[in-house]
This record gives structure tokens, C-alpha cells and sequence, in this order.
């Protein structure tokens, strides 16, 4: 006889532990089941608990942006590589340059044109007129936005470079070293430079003493840093903004239509020969001093007019020669006050100038405007030094120009502190009395032929002879000064 099981006062659900033991004998062994059914259950509880846990989201959001940075990346070192610009920036890694902060400054933003942003124009600075806007977008939409298009257009425009000289440092001027060897640049005796080319003669022979390196700015941009820090003289080509302010002033009429019938400033001189001066002492001229040029005040297109010839004859080194310039003021004078016309669309034109921290800006908040010269074929500007750091930039034409190391100072003969031409020599370089300037003989210099594209870093106190080649346009800027080379300078009397 069977005996009936005694209850017990427990909810629904739960069971003693012999009753547990009673069911799985009854059972057959579905004691395995439920314990897989609790685990399961188990198991799920947890996972909603982690799920609800708030760092399980924050490292799952971690692990996304990391995924995204590294595509990023990829991108990023893909289009350097189609930029040819990755050997440069793993470079620059590898071997660290310090470049200068930015400058901080609290500008006022001047007026804005509503018809058209100027790409790259600075807030505080610039041309801000309705019609300057329009010109450009105007030429912005036939000239779209392609550097390699740019590049291309500037290295079809130029001519073939000269072959330089063996140096007996050497070093080859276009595979340069990473920092300057000692000794750079090698220099030749001045003599021989202006014997070997003369300098009324316009047209290269098959070789330069050129002993300055020239640099690409998408391969070695760290090395022409190292130059700058090293404060020598070098050039950069190649790059892609330079080479779109290039493409801009070599399509149709653009140059003409940007100057329109303002008048700028343009110095003539009866010769080939041009000198600056300045007469302080109106009243005491030196004994025998007369005004080696004359100041013009003409359009773009008159200038053009008398300096764009052909015939031979009237480019002569006795005929009349025309040196037409343009002075954009930027932060001296926002509103352009420091030059009558002045011409602060230089600011939007060349945006590789802009006072922002840039290969070709050491000082940005020193910077002192942007000049140009435009010159005919011939023009000859005399040997001289300038009070602080320069960057040329060559945007048309080529320009043959001779430096000279601050040390050779004496060698040169300059005129006096005080005089109107201060700063530059007294020696003819065309036909030098050695009689008269003996020392002459021992200077030493090299040369470079600059082309469109071409951007040469000038320090302070580097002398320089330059020489029109043919119709070329120039622009400069200056920012700082660098007081290495001061002690030449003052013992020639500066």
C-alpha cells in the first residue's frame, strides 16, 4: 500500500530539496534539463547586465573611433603618396625641425565682399573691393582647383636649367645632403663669375658657377627647412600653390585686368643699370652725385608698351630701361596707405606670402609687405645687401642672380653709411677697375639662374647682382632679421 506525500506549506515554484530528489527519480533525469535551463537563464542575466553596464558602451565607442582613425590615416598617407609628398613628412618624422609658432593676434577683420570669397584670403588683410571679387571668380571657374594640372603648367613653362659647375665640395645642387655641408655654398672668385658670363649678356652659356641647392617642395621640404634654420641660401620649386598664382597670370589678359589704369610706381633709367637711392641730405649731395634714376608713375599696360620689345637695338645696355613696381602693405597698413595705388590684392594673389607660419615665413608678425618688380630684358640691378631676410619669388621670365657671403663686405667697396646708395658697391661689374678696387679680385660668389616657380631664400646681409633675362616678374617678402652675419657688416662701416 502506497503512501500518499505529505505537503508542505511552500509557494508555487519551489521545492524542498527532497522533494527536488523525489521529482528526478519520477523524472527519469529531467534534473539535467533544468540545470541547463537555469544555467541558460544565467547566462542571459548576465549579459544584460554588461549590457547595461555604461563602459561596455564607452569601449565599444572607443574601438569604432579607433577603426575610423585608422582609415583616416590610410587615406591620408595614400594621397601623400599621390602627392609625392611621403618621403618629406616620414622625413620629417624621422628628423625633426622646430618651426616657428604661429603669430597670435587679434586683427580687425576688414569689410568682406558679398559676391565672391576669395579661396585662402585672410580676414585682416587683402583686396575686399566688389570688382577685385568678381575678376577672381571669374578666373577661379576656368581655372578650378587642380595642382597637378598647376605644376605641370609651370614645368612646361619653364626652359631648361644650365648645367652648373663640378664644385670641389662635391655635392650635387639638386640632390643635396640634408643639412648644408661644410663650407656651403661653394663659392668662385667674383672675377671669374662676371668674366665668364658677362653681365650685359642676357643669354646663359652652357654652364653656371652655381653652387646653391635647389630644392622640390613635395620631396624635401625638411631639408630646405634645415637650410632655413642653417640660414644659407637655397631654392625651392615645385610648389603647387606658387605654381597656381603662375597659371592665373599667364592666362589671357588676367595681369592687364587686375592693374587696370591704376599707376604704379616704375623707375627709368637711361641705362640698363639701376642703383637705389635715397637723398636724406637734400640740401648736401655728394660731390658729383646725380639721381641714378627716375621715378614714373604708369599703368601695367604702359609699362608694358616700352619694356615688351623685340628689336634688339633698343634693349642695349645704353638705351632706356623701365623697372615697374608694385608695394601691397598688408598689416603695416590694412587699408594700403603705406604707397599710393597700393596693391593689396598681393595678399589674395600670393597666398604662400601671407603672414601665417610657412616655409617661407620665419617671422610672420615681422613681415614688412609684399613687393614686385616687373623688368624688361636687361635690367640690371647693382650688387647690394638687404636689412633683413628675404624670400624671391619668380612668376614669369628668369632673373640671373649673383650672391655674395656677407664676409666679402670689404671686397666690394661699398658706398658710405649716409650716402643715397649706401649698401651697394661702387665697382662697374661690367668693366671692374682692379686699379681702383684691388680687393675686388679676392671676393667670391656663386650664381643661379631663376626661373617661374622658383622661390630663393636671401638671409640678411647676402649680396646680390641681378640681371633681367627677359620680360620676368618678381615678387618678395621679408620677415625678420637674423644677426649672425652682423659683425662683416659693421666693419664695413653699417
Amino acid at each position: 500500500m502506497h503512501r500518499r506525500p505529505q505537503s508542505r506549506a511552500v509557494s508555487d515554484g519551489q521545492y524542498s530539496s527532497k522533494s527536488r530528489t523525489d521529482d528526478c527519480a519520477l523524472n527519469g533525469g529531467d534534473e539535467d534539463q533544468s540545470s541547463k535551463v537555469r544555467a541558460k537563464r544565467t547566462r542571459k542575466k548576465r549579459i544584460k547586465n554588461e549590457e547595461d553596464d555604461p563602459m561596455v558602451y564607452i569601449l565599444k565607442g572607443l574601438a569604432v573611433i579607433i577603426v575610423i582613425l585608422i582609415v583616416v590615416m590610410l587615406g591620408i598617407v595614400a594621397k601623400l603618396f599621390h602627392l609625392k609628398m611621403w618621403p618629406s613628412v616620414k622625413e620629417y618624422f624621422l628628423n625633426p625641425v622646430q618651426v616657428p609658432t604661429p603669430p597670435q593676434h587679434n586683427k580687425e577683420p576688414l569689410l568682406e565682399s558679398l559676391l565672391y570669397n576669395i579661396p585662402h584670403s585672410m580676414s585682416h588683410i587683402g583686396d575686399k573691393s566688389d570688382e577685385y571679387a568678381l575678376l577672381r571668380k571669374d578666373f577661379d571657374a576656368r581655372l578650378t582647383y587642380d595642382p597637378e594640372r598647376s605644376v605641370a603648367f609651370v614645368k612646361n613653362f619653364r626652359k631648361p636649367d644650365v648645367e652648373p659647375f663640378e664644385n670641389p665640395l662635391s655635392y650635387n645642387v639638386y640632390n643635396c645632403p640634408k643639412k648644408p655641408p661644410e663650407g656651403y655654398p661653394y663659392q668662385w672668385k667674383t672675377f671669374d663669375v662676371i668674366t665668364d658670363w658677362k653681365p650685359n649678356d642676357v643669354n646663359p652659356p652652357s654652364q653656371i658657377h652655381q653652387g646653391i641647392c635647389v630644392f622640390d617642395y613635395r620631396k624635401d621640404y625638411v631639408k630646405a627647412l634645415n637650410y632655413r634654420k642653417a640660414e644659407v641660401p637655397f631654392v625651392v620649386r615645385g610648389d603647387p600653390e606658387v605654381a597656381q598664382t603662375i597659371e592665373r597670370w599667364h592666362t589671357d589678359d588676367y595681369i592687364s585686368k587686375l592693374l587696370g589704369d591704376a599707376k604704379h610706381r616704375c623707375e627709368y633709367s637711361e641705362t640698363n643699370q639701376f642703383m637705389y637711392w635715397i637723398n636724406r641730405n637734400k640740401d648736401k649731395p655728394p660731390p658729383g652725385w646725380k639721381k641714378p634714376t627716375k621715378m614714373l608713375r604708369i599703368t601695367f599696360d604702359e609699362w608694358l608698351k616700352n619694356a615688351n620689345i623685340t628689336d634688339a637695338s633698343k634693349l642695349a645696355p645704353d638705351q632706356p630701361h623701365y623697372y615697374f613696381r608694385l608695394i601691397g602693405c598688408g598689416e603695416i597698413d590694412p587699408h594700403g596707405g603705406c604707397d599710393d595705388a597700393s596693391s593689396e590684392f598681393l595678399f589674395d594673389e600670393l597666398t604662400f606670402f601671407q603672414p601665417r607660419t610657412s616655409l617661407y615665413m620665419v617671422e610672420p608678425e615681422k613681415q614688412r609687405g609684399i613687393h614686385c618688380r616687373f623688368g624688361m630684358t636687361g635690367v640690371t640691378a647693382e650688387n647690394h645687401f638687404d636689412g633683413s631676410r628675404n624670400m624671391i619669388v619668380v612668376l614669369g621670365g628668369r632673373r640671373r642672380y649673383v650672391l655674395t657671403h656677407p664676409q666679402d663686405c670689404e671686397n666690394l667697396y661699398l658706398y658710405p653709411k649716409g650716402h643715397p646708395s649706401a649698401r651697394h658697391s661702387q665697382i662697374d661689374w661690367n668693366n671692374p677697375d682692379l686699379d681702383e678696387y684691388p680687393l675686388f679680385q679676392t671676393a667670391r660668389s656663386n650664381e643661379v639662374i631663376l626661373q617661374a616657380g622658383d622661390v630663393l631664400y636671401l638671409p640678411q646681409h647676402w649680396f646680390h647682382f641681378i640681371v633681367s633675362l627677359d620680360l620676368n616678374f618678381q615678387c618678395n617678402t621679408r620677415s625678420g632679421k637674423f644677426r649672425g652675419y652682423d659683425e662683416p657688416i659693421r666693419e664695413c662701416g653699417f
